[in-house]
């Protein structure tokens, strides 16, 4: 459920304010540089503020002469550790809506990255993402959990506003990270009016829409990209697109002045969000549409007393599915570009499976759970229903990297981790070139071999996304 389906709100697309889903994290980040780079001066102000708490921190560690002994490296370290901001839905997070943030681990790498700075006698950054293109296990999801803790007194209040111009109720709730003492020199939890989630009584924080994207704007992806052919001469050294984020970090740290200069021209030619109401990566939609789906393709819902009839059951529960993407127009919302035929994310085409899927188990008393831990990786689908029957489902698009590992090894690996005889592996048609359909043809004799070798039963389904001409055309 959306925040404003919970609060009965009709959400129009001139809202400033994102909608986020209540029970799953929605894979979008804050940007702090499109906070930077906003047209409003508090905000652009708020983003001062953020970097003069970085920078506060330099000076910290510089007093400390670089001794992890001393007690102002200690208080940097502690400075660097940010939580993960649950309230507000954003990011990894794929059960539910609770991540992991930035422990200690990746506070001193973070430290450890500006150590080299101060060593280097760079005494400042610009931008503190530079520290995610300067340590390599700072990625997009750690640079939003800072933008948010840093903000969050700002978005506090932000939430405040927008709940009095809309009649939503709030309630005091303690939130974590919500003030800084400063002669403390620490974070600290305090208490607030904020909306709450009455199905699970937790708080809810809003963020502009205008912030959000899939990745950083100063991110090692875009960095990476910088380096053009002529410049990778320049610096004498060879990049390819196989290249770990290591290598890319590390050309970093050897040339600071090429990263200035590839900042500066990000100051100057500006940056954009992502268009978070048209969607076109189904972010944010899948659940509307899934919805949608299953009031258009009811299932008749079965009894369920042992392993075959919850097998016949999620069968036919994919059969609904397949049945509207495949006749009823829902093949469209896989594609983020119809021209070049390019899809969404799979991990997208998944959330909205489990969204239909997750109505008809609801009516059969099944449960599903997405991504579930087997020992040996997480399998993307179980069905579980009374007396712990189970069958186990992954789900890959047919031009995946590794599908014929996925059929072959992982899903018998996760079957004999869970102590499972059925499994169904579920692929999505999203290629018609030849070696494709080869492989299309292929699924049963492979499944049939690999249920032969391990003494197990696998079995294929399949969902065409291909677009499909009108019936006049056809």
């Amino acid at each position: 459920m959306y925040f404003s389906e919970r609060f009965q709100l009709k959400y129009k697309p001139e809202f400033d304010w994102f909608d986020p889903i209540l029970e799953n994290d929605t894979l979008l980040f804050v940007d702090p540089f499109l906070v930077f780079s906003d047209k409003d001066e508090d905000w652009r102000q708020a983003y001062g503020e953020m970097m003069s708490y970085f920078q506060s921190a330099f000076t910290l560690l510089a007093s400390s002469k670089l001794n992890p002994q001393h007690q102002y490296y200690r208080r940097t370290l502690s400075l660097m550790e940010f939580p993960e901001p649950r309230e507000f839905r954003l990011g990894f997070a794929s059960k539910g809506a609770a991540g992991a943030g930035s422990g200690p681990g990746l506070a001193r790498k973070v430290v450890e990255a500006m150590t080299q700075a101060v060593r280097r006698g760079i005494k400042d950054i610009e931008h503190f993402e530079e520290l995610g293109i300067l340590v390599s296990g700072i990625n997009r999801d750690l640079i939003s959990d800072i933008t948010c803790n840093l903000l969050k007194p700002r978005l506090i209040k932000y939430t405040q506003d927008v709940c009095r111009d809309h009649d939503v109720p709030m309630e005091l709730r303690q939130i974590r990270h919500s003030f800084y003492d400063d002669m403390r020199t620490r974070w600290m939890d305090s208490e607030h009016l904020v909306p709450v989630d009455p199905e699970t009584n937790r708080p809810i924080l809003l963020v502009p829409k205008r912030f959000l994207r899939e990745l950083p704007t100063l991110s090692s992806n875009s960095w990476g990209d910088f380096l053009d052919t002529s410049l990778r001469d320049d610096l004498n050294i060879k990049i390819s697109r196989g290249m770990k984020k290591e290598e890319i970090v590390e050309i970093a740290r050897k040339h600071p002045e090429v990263l200035r200069e590839w900042i500066s021209s990000w100051q100057e030619s500006g940056s954009s969000p992502y268009d978070v109401d048209a969607d076109p990566m189904l972010h944010i939609g899948w659940q509307r549409i899934a919805r949608e789906a299953t009031e258009q393709n009811p299932l008749r819902v079965p009894e369920i007393s042992n392993g075959e009839d919850l097998l016949a059951f999620a069968h036919a529960a994919i059969e609904r599915f397949r049945d509207w993407v495949e006749k009823k127009g829902g093949w469209r919302v896989f594609w983020r570009d119809l021209k070049d035929l390019k899809t969404v994310p799979e991990s997208n085409m998944q959330l909205l499976f489990l969204g239909v899927l997750d109505h008809y188990c609801a009516q059969a008393g099944v449960i599903l759970d997405r991504e579930v831990e087997t020992g040996r990786g997480p399998v993307d689908f179980a069905f579980t229903s009374a007396g712990n029957v189970r069958v186990l489902l992954e789900m890959k698009k047919l031009t995946h990297g590794e599908f014929w590992h996925g059929l072959r090894t992982q899903t018998p690996i996760y079957m004999d981790s869970q102590g499972v005889d059925h499994a169904i592996f579920l692929t999505v048609r999203d290629s018609t070139t030849v070696p494709m359909r080869e492989r299309w043809m292929k699924l049963d004799l492979e499944a049939a071999e690999a249920s032969k070798i391990n003494s197990r039963t696998i079995e294929v389904s399949r969902i065409d996304i291909m677009p499909k001409e009108s019936a006049s055309k056809s």
